[in-house]
């Protein structure tokens, strides 16, 4: 009778971290995103999915020297430059310095590149060196597919092969989820990770709102904090029970 082969227990200690970019997120999952894990970022529209992520690869290339690829079912490279222009964030320039890079397909086309292995993605990858990666977005994805198990079964192999690649990558969704229903669903079982962002109404106006479903190998935060959107782009403020209890 063979023997299992025994995984090996890594110290919550010794987990190496990933910095999100985020001012505020880090300290919600134990300073970052566990290292050559796959997170989803789900939440409706407005609520800062894309910005998110566009922070992660910009702040991962100029703080951490940490080059970062974007998928894109649906924005452009030039509409990509115009997102991070109104942050200071200058992707055309990170592009040039081999730091970052825009690769748009649309849905059909990457069936055909998790047949082949992940393809021209897996090419760039491995010539940038990259050490992030966003997928944006799923839903776009999983629409090819005429039933969930079909769709299921080809984004697992997707997953599988994002975790062959050696980077930390970020995958969004297009949901509209709310505080008292959370948002966990098949998608969210084959990730390492759920960001659950909200747009709530508060009064007359709206506030946008990130709490940390699930985050493996990680003693994370259970409390919804504010999600703060400036000029210097997105960052994690007071908890949404403060500022309630402030009205």
């Amino acid at each position: 009778m063979a023997t299992k082969k025994k995984i090996p227990y890594i110290p919550a200690s010794k987990i190496e971290r990933v910095p999100s970019g985020i001012p505020g997120l880090d300290g919600m999952i134990c300073g970052g995103f566990v290292e050559n894990s796959t997170v989803l970022v789900q939440g409706g529209t407005g609520s800062g999915k894309t910005l998110l992520c566009l922070q992660y690869l910009c702040k991962g290339a100029t703080d951490y020297n940490e080059p970062g690829v974007y998928m894109s079912f649906a924005e452009s490279e030039s509409l990509i430059y115009q997102h991070g222009a109104q942050f200071g964030w200058d992707f055309e320039k990170l592009e040039k310095e081999g730091k970052f890079k825009v690769i748009r397909y649309q849905p059909h086309e990457i069936v055909k590149i998790i047949d082949e292995g992940g393809g021209v993605i897996r090419d760039t990858v491995e010539a940038m060196g990259a050490k992030r990666l966003v997928i944006d977005s799923l839903s776009a994805y999983e629409m090819l597919f005429e039933n969930k198990y079909r769709a299921n079964e080809s984004v697992l192999t997707l997953l599988e092969i994002l975790r062959k690649w050696n980077t930390t990558s970020l995958v969004t969704s297009e949901k509209a989820i709310s505080l008292a229903r959370g948002g966990k669903d098949r998608l969210g079982f084959l990730t390492d990770g759920i960001v659950n962002l909200y747009y709530l109404r508060s009064g007359m106006h709206r506030l946008r709102a990130v709490e940390i479903l699930k985050m493996r190998d990680t003693q994370h935060s259970d409390e919804v904090h504010i999600f703060n959107l400036d000029r210097n782009g997105l960052s994690v403020t007071k908890k949404v029970g403060d500022v309630r209890k402030q009205q």
